[in-house]
């Protein structure tokens, strides 16, 4: 190590562990690592949760706790003391706790809980959120509210270890992140001379420079992020976040999109902006600017670009050797252009070209000039620590490793190792965004490590500095071009030069809220037929109730601008809102007949997970985002839920919750002609929680959408929010298990699937719905000695309803259970009639999700493998007449 880094490290070296609050310090905790989403922690928090309220199950004295033993399959007492807790955590499929109340009460929970090794979680978090619950139990069995503590800050690495570290070599580095004293939507960029700065797009300039250490995204990195990620090791203020240039409108205003993008963090604002019952879309309009996108130059430099009125400007911020700061302007100026200039943190202003008086610097109409402002910002550049490695852009060998998975019969299942990032260190490489370009090269983008192109076995960076990409189209034969949904805005990024790397970066459609919340996702894009681009928008998780409205509920709710709504942007740019109520849409594609649909997550007014079609003017069930509409404010009667609940648009299927699904992802079609199998035509989506991939097989009736999900896969490596089916008609799943821990138990991972065609698996294809009862096709045939006697007692038929309320999620709600009058087999022995008596009172069959289930299928089959068991989830909504 050279000596300069040496001292670097000596200097960031903790002396001692920092005293704090451990109980303070468990409940941020308990939120960063989403453990509220399943477990109730308050006292009169009737939620239907995946697991057990912990109110009052940690006591300074131990409770007895009931818990079933899988190991002997009884149920034993365990004591409730600090060794069940971190059990629990660790080893959590060890012991099952049994529902103390509840519809449930006295079974136990499924196996559904994600392990969180040390790796994960920490101890010294672990032991914060300990003091956390046990400080949460009611008065006089709780312990105290300030236990001081310990939490070993880890021992300084340097940046070159640090894979949530930005590094500057010899090449600008340009990075969405949300960091303070900008809007989330700003653009951070680092350059080998040692400056910094963030151009942010609330007021289209230059906010921030700094010098020294150019990013460190940990926070954004760990769990489910907190935003206000940190500047790098060594960083230096130069100028404070005052923005340095702002353009003015031609009626004299100074651009402010403040109330789309408002300063991260900055809570005073969002409320204010919430609560004045505005028209989004038309104060959007009344501003005539907009961010455009930037593009790199030939040395990586970004352009910025923007719109003023009839005025289209590009912007490129530099610095002299002394630190003096450039700003160029150049583009088409129709009209003069008039720029507000800060008032303090530099001197001796000059400009060359235009006028300057007082804080305005006006630049004459006109045409291909490029004028400039200098200032002396008071410092020279820092230069940056050497990282002992030089980057490296080269492509990559591609590698995959065997992994295992319960799968059917004839498949097996790889894992793809992800490629180094450019300093080649393992980044945080979560893939959240594939597809397949016609000339075979496979495009995957990820939530913090870029996009990414797959070709002839080998990685490529396409792009970087991406915000949390959750999906993508590309646009041409050979994925130059691409689109893609990332949490500030859809974007297209172009490689215009081929040299195989993005350098254009244009702003499709930022029209709409997106204020830092990590829980704003941008799920999307999916195209449609006249090219527009449809894209939904998460619901935030926000701890000030006034800055997020809820409608009543815990946990979800809006910032504003149109958060909970289903959009899309047309190609001439035109950003249209179409569809409300919407809470976690994580899953969106165009189904192969053209429609939009999405899949949307479990939670306050979603009684468990379902898919739905997206239709213009539909409203889904959440009334947060109602309050998107002009005049609306929080709690406005309007808006209420039991006024809209009648018009909620009705789903085509749900997920069987904490079954098959509690978090799903976007959906995927087997189109490979039997390549995959006899399950050509049928959707396939996985979830994130629970390691699963599903099929699903839709049925229309009369014009009502339902059908049949069947699992397909479970114990994958991480959560499924991804899957796509290659050109060889093998399945990729993109996974991600950061933040919302997954059964897989992997951070993140990149699998593919693949059928061995010599294989014949048996299983249930698809159930129809008949008047009388069901038909259930399965993809081999029964074997001659099966029977219709010796099948029917093999079957159970169960049904049950969920409810859409404020509280999270529902419970399994009038449950029956349905005989079976009678039984045939079809003459080709692949399809399985049952007759069933309550199909006579249809509303004891409609609006409701049968279970069916056959027992002892192994047996049943004598050219096909089975499972032990087959299953298929029907949601029922209509009968044939």
């Amino acid at each position: 190590m050279n000596r300069i880094a040496a001292l670097m490290l000596l200097a960031a070296a903790p002396l001692h562990a920092e005293q704090v609050n451990l109980v303070q310090a468990g409940a941020e905790a308990y939120q960063v690592w989403g453990c509220a989403t399943c477990h109730a922690i308050d006292k009169n928090d009737a939620s239907i949760k995946s697991g057990p309220s912990l109110y009052n199950l940690f006591q300074t004295t131990p409770r007895d706790r009931e818990v079933h033993d899988p190991s002997s399959n009884t149920k034993i007492t365990l004591k409730a003391d600090k060794d069940y807790f971190l059990n629990a955590v660790r080893n959590p499929a060890r012991h099952l706790a049994y529902a103390e109340k509840g519809p449930t009460k006295g079974e136990a929970y499924p196996a559904i809980m994600p392990l969180f090794t040390a790796e994960v979680v920490s101890d010294a978090n672990l032991e914060a959120i300990w003091h956390y619950l046990l400080n949460a139990s009611e008065d006089g069995k709780n312990g105290p509210a300030v236990v001081m503590g310990e939490i070993k800050a880890d021992t300084a690495k340097p940046e070159i270890e640090n894979r949530a570290a930005v590094l500057v070599d010899q090449r600008p580095r340009v990075i969405r992140a949300p960091l303070a004293g900008a809007s989330a939507r700003a653009i951070h960029v680092g350059l080998p001379n040692g400056m910094n700065f963030s151009f942010d797009p609330r007021h289209l300039s230059l906010r921030s420079v700094w010098s020294g250490g150019f990013l460190n995204l940990q926070k954004e990195q760990t769990g489910r992020s907190t935003p206000g990620s940190d500047r790098g090791y060594g960083a230096r203020d130069v100028l404070d976040p005052s923005p340095a240039l702002i353009p003015l409108t031609t009626d004299g205003k100074p651009v402010d999109f403040e109330f789309k993008e408002p300063d991260l963090n900055d809570d005073e604002a969002i409320i204010r902006h919430l609560e004045k019952g505005g028209d989004f879309l038309k104060e959007l309009a009344s501003w005539d600017a907009e961010f455009k996108g930037y593009h790199l130059d030939p040395t990586g430099h970004p352009l910025f670009h923007f719109r003023v009125g009839k005025n289209t400007i590009t912007q490129k911020i530099t610095f002299a050797e002394d630190g003096s700061l450039i700003i160029e302007i150049s583009g088409t100026l129709n009209t003069p252009q008039s720029f507000q200039l800060r008032q303090a943190g530099w001197s001796d202003v000059k400009i060359e070209g235009g006028t300057l008086s007082e804080n305005r610097w006006t630049i004459p109409a006109g045409k291909n000039t490029t004028h400039r402002l200098r200032a002396n910002l008071g410092t020279a550049p820092v230069a940056r620590a050497p990282l002992g490695v030089k980057e490296n852009l080269d492509p990559q060998p591609a590698t995959t490793t065997p992994a295992q998975a319960d799968l059917p019969a004839g498949y097996t299942i790889e894992t793809w190792t992800a490629p180094k990032d450019t300093f080649g260190r393992a980044p945080l490489f979560e893939p959240t965004a594939i597809a397949v370009a016609k000339d075979g090269t496979i495009v995957v983008g990820t939530r913090t490590a870029g996009i990414w192109r797959w070709k002839n076995n080998t990685w490529q960076m396409f792009a970087e500095g991406t915000y949390e990409c959750l999906g993508l189209v590309i646009e041409d034969d050979s994925a130059n071009t691409i689109v893609i949904a990332q949490k500030p805005e859809i974007t297209r990024l172009r490689d215009s030069n081929k040299d195989g790397r993005a350098d254009s970066f244009e702003t499709l459609c930022d029209d709409f809220g997106f204020h830092g919340n990590y829980h704003e996702y941008t799920h999307g894009p999916a195209r449609d037929a006249d090219g527009n681009y449809h894209f939904t928008l998460n619901l935030c998780h926000a701890n000030n109730d006034r800055a997020s409205y809820k409608a009543g509920g815990n946990f979800m709710g809006t910032m504003g601008g149109f958060r909970g709504w289903a959009c899309l942007v047309t190609p001439d740019g035109t950003f249209k809102p179409y569809a409300s109520g919407l809470r976690s849409p994580a899953g969106l594609a165009t189904t192969p007949d053209g429609r939009i649909i999405y899949t949307e997550n479990q939670g306050e007014y979603v009684g468990s997970s379902k898919i739905s079609y997206l239709v213009d003017g539909a409203f889904y069930g959440h009334p947060s985002a109602l309050v998107s509409l002009p005049g609306m404010k929080p709690g406005a009667p309007e808006i209420a839920f039991d006024l809209w609940k009648p018009k909620t648009h009705r789903h085509a299927l749900w997920f069987p919750h904490n079954k098959y699904a509690n978090s799903p992802g976007s959906p995927a079609w087997d189109l490979s002609n039997g390549n995959f199998g006899p399950f050509s035509g049928q959707m396939f989506v996985g979830d994130q929680t629970l390691s699963t991939l599903m099929r699903v097989a839709s049925e229309h009736i009369g014009g009502t959408d339902q059908g049949t999900m069947i699992l397909f896969a479970r114990n994958l490596a991480s959560g499924i929010m991804r899957p796509c089916f290659l050109p060889d008609g093998s399945l990729l799943l993109g996974q991600t298990g950061r933040g919302w821990q997954a059964k897989g138990g992997n951070e993140a991972s990149l699998q593919r699937i693949i059928r061995d065609p010599s294989v014949n698996t048996a299983d249930i294809l698809s159930v129809q719905t008949n008047k009388s009862g069901f038909t259930l096709h399965l993809t081999a045939p029964l074997a001659a000695a099966v029977t219709p006697e010796t099948l029917l007692p093999k079957f159970q038929l169960e049904s049950w309803t969920y409810t859409d309320a404020v509280t999270y999620g529902s419970g399994e709600n009038e449950k029956r259970k349905s005989n079976i009058a009678s039984l045939s087999i079809s003459p080709d022995r692949k399809s399985i009639s049952l007759e069933i008596p309550d199909f006579a009172t249809p509303a004891q069959i409609t609006n409701r999700i049968h279970h069916i289930l056959l027992n002892d299928a192994a047996q049943l089959f004598d050219t096909a493998t089975s499972r032990p068991q087959l299953e298929a989830y029907q949601t029922v909504h209509a009968l044939p007449e």
